[in-house]
């Protein structure tokens, strides 16, 4: 790894959603307008100093600065890696979307929610440009907190409930975090470093201890990344979230549990410890049953959002199934996989709150003849559903292609089973929205209620479904354009392979 060039812009990118929050916060109440400008311009300056990184980046370059000294070998320190500005300009160009999104959405204490989002963003980005894992901490920490009141908006019984579950499954998997961080510094060897290819060895501690500060790991990192057993948050929360928080949860958040892991593995033991210690049999094993378990729950939803979100239990596991066969197509499909998804299911989960919005349906059942209602949503929607299976020329065929690949170089082609049983069922859940929208008609007695809804929506809420559709297929096809999530992936695999 390169040496660290002090840079401000890792800092930048952190601080602008939260002072777009203090305009907000401080603007008069009737300025409605220039509020939802200010929170849209704060994700949009975010975005931008993460992509005035990208010329750097990609000639190998690292940016940070330390914050804050703790105590002596502890700080809050930043790094932007490749690995760290991959996940960086993911999450900050999705919440560019959502935003814009939340403009045209949110009507009822708006400035709240983009008060709370405008944080979440800031504490993502902490977690991304962390240098060592208790500074991942702090920051993923802040922004568990800061995401509850984006999960209980709606103020309902059901999101009050979501929300109440959510703060159970996170608040203890943060303290088995913060005990694996613990035990990782005091008897692990002290470096909790992530510029690294592994810091821990068998040469500070024993086969044993190792084994438990991984699991402590994976299993405080897994509840956010959805892993069985410890996934029964989401799929209450995501429909009981609006649907551009919804976006973000499945988008980012579940992804930071991931990113996590990811870190863990190549960054705190490194691929040769993470084999020696046969470490990858557990990951794979709990990966193989997530993806296959999430898809089978997802087939019984006849609500929209839920079978959306038991999806996302599925697809997330992905990213882990790749880092886990640790084979350099594996690995970079894994980590692909991690915008791919992002990209898929934030549109899907836009074009659900449209759906929502515009005609008050809710569940699958009830979708009769909504692609004639709504027929670029639902267009978008089916793009996006059918990468999700995997069709060729989108995303979800790239993520599946390099993981198999990945399987076979890592002679575990058994494991291609589990990738063909996925996209099944994923065609098994997904085949009946789109053939209900679109090619049946509605009751005779509902008929009139259903096409009432001439047109799309606001241009505020349309827009950003249609851009992730569209990039579900151009990222697709042009898989090797520099800035696409293959030209940085593939970097993070040369330093580890090499």
């Amino acid at each position: 790894m390169n040496a660290e060039i002090g840079c401000m812009r890792p800092l930048m990118a952190i601080l602008l959603p939260g002072v777009s929050l203090l305009a907000i916060l401080l603007l008069p109440g009737k300025h409605q307008t220039l509020k939802r400008a200010v929170h849209i311009a704060g994700s949009l300056g975010a975005f931008g100093v993460v992509l005035s990184m990208l010329p750097g980046i990609l000639d190998g370059n690292v940016y940070g600065m330390e914050l804050i000294p703790i105590v002596e070998l502890i700080s809050i320190h930043l790094t932007v890696d490749a690995l760290g500005f991959y996940f960086g300009l993911v999450l900050t160009f999705l919440w560019v979307l959502a935003t814009v999104y939340s403009s045209g959405y949110i009507k009822h204490k708006d400035e709240r929610f983009y008060g709370f989002m405008a944080l979440c963003n800031s504490f993502l980005l902490g977690c991304a440009f962390s240098q060592n894992i208790f500074t991942y901490f702090v920051f993923y920490e802040l922004m568990t907190l800061a995401s509850f009141p984006l999960i209980i908006h709606e103020e309902t019984d059901a999101a009050r409930r979501a929300g109440i579950k959510y703060l159970k499954y996170a608040i203890p998997a943060g303290a088995v975090i913060l005990f694996a961080i613990l035990l990782h510094f005091f008897r692990g060897g002290g470096d909790l470093s992530l510029v690294s290819m592994g810091t821990l060895s068998l040469d500070a501690a024993s086969r044993t201890l190792l084994t438990v500060v991984f699991l402590a790991y994976f299993g405080g990192f897994g509840v956010k990344a959805a892993i069985v057993p410890l996934e029964g948050w989401v799929p209450d929360a995501h429909p009981a979230a609006p649907a551009p928080a919804s976006a973000l949860l499945s988008g980012v958040i579940l992804k930071a549990g991931a990113f996590g892991i990811i870190r863990v593995v190549v960054n705190v033991f490194g691929l040769d410890l993470f084999k020696e210690l046969n470490l990858w049999i557990p990951m794979i094993v709990l990966a193989s049953i997530t993806i296959i378990l999430g898809s089978v729950r997802a087939l019984a939803q006849d609500n929209l959002k839920r079978r959306l979100a038991y999806s996302s239990v599925g697809q997330v596991s992905y990213i882990l199934l790749g880092i886990a066969l640790m084979s350099p197509l594996g690995v970079l499909g894994g980590i692909m996989h991690l915008a791919h998804h992002a990209l898929m299911k934030g549109c899907l989960f836009f074009c659900s709150g449209i759906i929502l919005k515009k005609t008050g349906k809710k569940n699958v059942s009830e979708m009769a003849g909504v692609g004639y209602s709504l027929p670029i949503t639902m267009i978008c929607f089916s793009i996006c559903a059918l990468a999700m299976m995997g069709t060729p020329l989108t995303v979800g065929f790239i993520s599946k292609w390099l993981l198999g690949s990945g399987a076979v170089q890592a002679d575990k082609p058994a494991l291609i089973i589990v990738l063909l049983i996925s996209a099944l069922l994923s065609a098994f859940y997904y085949l009946p929205i789109i053939y209900t929208a679109f090619f049946r008609r509605p009751q005779e007695d509902s008929e009139s209620q259903t096409f009432q809804f001439k047109g799309e929506t606001s241009p505020a809420m349309l827009w950003p479904a249609v851009v992730l559709a569209v990039l579900v297929i151009v990222v697709g096809v042009w898989v090797t354009v520099p800035a696409f999530p293959h030209s940085l992936a593939s970097m993070v695999v040369r330093v580890l392979f090499t």
